[in-house]
């Protein structure tokens, strides 16, 4: 592992797998790679992606996956990879009679595999097709990514090319029926790799005596595109799928703790699952609505990653380790329950990050940890650069070369292949997509927030024919008298092809809305549609990003759309009220803020409530504002129920002055584009004219902070 760390973060090239060359010219190495659902975000397909796009610098590389159920991969391989589905489960695809009866057919293969129950269960027409694949291929080598796979490799697979099956699960998350499969499976390929040394002895020690290869080789992680952490938010992190092995719930009891120490600090957990509701209603609980927020999944984490100061891990098993290594990848330290099986083999105790008991008083344990760190900023940054370092030994030169060394060693034929070259440097594969891209197929264009707030489109030169390019960005619902056209101009001097153009903030004022960011030839008319590849909006946090100014409020949020496309978010108010914490109780609304605008700043204030509907029945309440432009305001439940007309209503939330603005109370600033399922505030029951009702305030599409009143009836539990 090469010492200091001294790569930079920017447009890093692999350097070519580091160990001897391969040196003879006959036909390269086939590998395969067997998916359930590559159309699918999951930690088994963004691994398998990372694997696949190292090994395809040398060799011949596909994957297939046995299902497609979206028009492409949210997430891009490397351009040598080669993808096929086998069935197309998407609702425009034709098929005959016999086809879709075989679709509505279950799989008989490795029963007690949780696919079966999933979205995308194992039909008749696709093992068909599989095993047709396997008896078929030409591939020297096919990697199964998980148990049902792994049987139906050992089932359907032939024995003149390697079988090797993958563990990302780890031993011990398998109940007995599945594992009785799995092992007899096991005992019929030439190897099985596991993601943790822990985890290949408990293969060991229960396959005693069988002829298999089994071995380690770690999960794979590409150095980041986006810039690294610089540690200065007050945010942590935790990333995976919310499910019970995750132990959200016990990190959130421990977050608890935390923020009644630092109320300054927030949590976000990424990730979808089951376990979804129960965490938002014990966040609800504690009263953690302002500290905890649940952001939902993400195609690709390394930009969120950045945003953060440190990372943590409260599983009671983490088997692949990823977002260990990610997180370490973007200069995290890392906190993680000391569990099965990865955690103790990624960090180093001290050095990169904190290992705590796994069990026992796990929170307090937690808690005490992320506050050694939150209070010792000179730590942190030591241990930051300790994990960035440390993180190198999982890129993916050095994992595809142990993965070659394990082909080698079981066919030694195989290491006379020729492999292939790598020709001329290589692409941010995340943001880049070789080859010119045909007439109206979108273009995949990168979007950096500049310091300041300015725009910055990165596109790869080889995607667009020759000639002067523009970026146009269009209102979505307004046709406004300015429309950006900024020329994509040469950018960097390393001769990668990359293009750049700007949307100064300082020089362009855009109106308030959804903006859809397009590339027309300078001059032309047609425009071509834009596919966002790394959006970057950490920069967006940077404590003078977010505190109040004397202009008021600009900002621009680059996303990407459900579609895949580029787009920008932008609110634009001179004077304006950001609303920084939301309390809800039995007795009060307590709203906490900041002024921002030299107009807004230069009145007195009272804030009013009305009802949206017909403008009636209008509560006052009073608004201190002191030197600083801070305000807090308090609105007693039982005023708003005196007032509530039935069924249900909406009431507007403002400051209002004599002689000056009246200003919406809106939560716009920071980095999300669309806060509303992030930014949940509980309900409260309370008494009314009619009856009971419940009141919850929350967010409209503008950002705007509203209170939703309901009879209880109709608000249901």
């Amino acid at each position: 592992m090469p010492a200091g760390g001294g790569m930079g973060w920017r447009r890093q090239r692999p350097a070519g797998l580091r160990h001897r060359p391969i040196e003879q010219v006959t036909s390269p190495v086939k590998i395969t790679f067997l998916l359930h659902n590559a159309y699918a975000v999951d930690g088994t397909v963004r691994a398998t992606a990372n694997l696949a796009a190292a090994l395809a610098i040398r060799h011949d590389v596909e994957i297939v996956s046995s299902y497609r159920t979206a028009g492409r991969m949210p997430l891009v391989v490397g351009e040598r990879v080669r993808t096929r589905a086998l069935v197309d489960l998407r609702p425009t695809t034709r098929r005959t009679a016999a086809e879709a009866a075989d679709l509505r057919s279950p799989g008989t293969v490795c029963p007690h595999d949780s696919l079966h129950a999933g979205w995308t269960p194992p039909s008749r027409l696709g093992e068909t097709r599989l095993a047709a694949h396997l008896r078929s291929t030409d591939s020297d080598v096919v990697i199964a990514t998980r148990p049902y796979l792994v049987c139906f490799l050992a089932q359907h697979g032939r024995a003149d090319y390697l079988r090797v099956g993958q563990e990302y699960a780890g031993r011990d998350a398998h109940g007995t029926a599945l594992l009785g499969d799995l092992d007899a499976a096991v005992s019929r390929l030439d190897a099985y790799v596991t993601l943790s040394q822990a985890d290949e002895r408990a293969h060991r020690a229960a396959l005693h005596g069988l002829r298999t290869r089994v071995t380690t080789v770690p999960v794979c992680c590409p150095a980041p595109d986006a810039e690294p952490s610089t540690g200065e938010s007050r945010i942590v992190l935790a990333g995976g799928r919310l499910t019970p092995v995750k132990r959200y719930d016990r990190l959130v009891d421990a977050f608890a703790k935390v923020a009644a120490v630092h109320p300054d600090w927030s949590l976000r957990i990424y990730g979808r699952g089951r376990e979804r509701l129960r965490l938002r209603r014990r966040i609800e609980e504690l009263g953690l609505y302002n500290n905890v927020l649940l952001m939902g999944a993400r195609t690709s984490m390394e930009a969120e990653w950045a945003k953060g100061a440190l990372a943590v891990v409260s599983s009671s098993s983490e088997p692949p380790g990823m977002s260990l290594v990610e997180a370490m990848s973007s200069g995290l330290p890392v906190v993680s329950t000391d569990c099965d099986h990865t955690p103790r083999e990624i960090i180093t105790h001290g050095e990169d990050g904190l290992l705590v008991p796994a069990h026992g008083p796990v929170e307090d344990a937690l808690a005490d940890a992320l506050c050694r760190l939150i209070e010792n900023e000179a730590e942190r940054g030591r241990m930051a650069e300790a994990a960035r370092r440390n993180s190198e030994r999982f890129r993916p030169e050095h994992i595809a070369a142990r993965y070659e060394a394990l082909f080698t060693d079981l066919r030694p034929e195989l290491g006379r292949r020729s492999t292939k070259a790598a020709t001329g440097p290589r692409r941010r594969t995340r943001l880049f997509t070789l080859g010119v891209a045909r007439l109206g197929q979108p273009v995949t264009v990168g979007c950096q927030v500049m310091p300041g707030g300015s725009l910055a489109f990165d596109v790869a030169a080889d995607q667009l024919p020759s000639g002067r390019w523009e970026v146009v960005l269009r209102h979505r619902n307004e046709n406004p008298a300015t429309t950006p056209r900024i020329q994509l101009e040469q950018h960097g001097t390393d001769g990668d092809g990359s293009m750049r153009a700007v949307l100064d903030q300082r020089h362009w004022e855009l109106a308030e809305g959804d903006w859809d960011v397009f590339l027309q030839r300078a001059g032309g008319s047609r425009s071509r549609p834009v596919r966002a590849g790394l959006v970057e909006t950490a920069r967006l946090l940077d404590p003078a990003a977010l505190r109040p100014a004397d202009e008021g409020v600009r900002t621009w949020i680059p996303y990407a759309t459900e579609g895949g496309e580029l787009a920008v978010r932008i609110w634009l108010r001179p004077a304006h009220a950001e609303v920084t914490s939301v309390d809800v109780d039995d007795y009060a609304l307590r709203l906490k803020g900041s002024l921002h605008g030299r107009t807004a700043r230069a009145h007195h204030y009272r804030f009013t409530a009305r009802l949206r509907a017909n403008g009636g029945h209008l509560i006052d309440a009073p608004c201190p504002v002191d030197a600083y432009g801070d305000f807090h305001i308090t609105l007693p439940v039982d005023v708003v129920a005196e007032l509530h007309p039935g069924k249900e209503a909406l009431w507007d939330l403002r400051l209002s002055a004599y002689g000056g603005p009246e200003i919406r109370l809106a939560m716009v600033t920071g980095d999300l584009f669309d806060r509303r399922d992030v930014s949940v505030f509980p309900a409260v029951r309370c008494a009314g004219p009619g009856g009971p009702l419940s009141l919850r305030p929350r967010l409209t599409h503008d950002h705007d902070l509203v209170l939703s009143t309901a009879d209880a009836v109709l608000s249901g539990p």
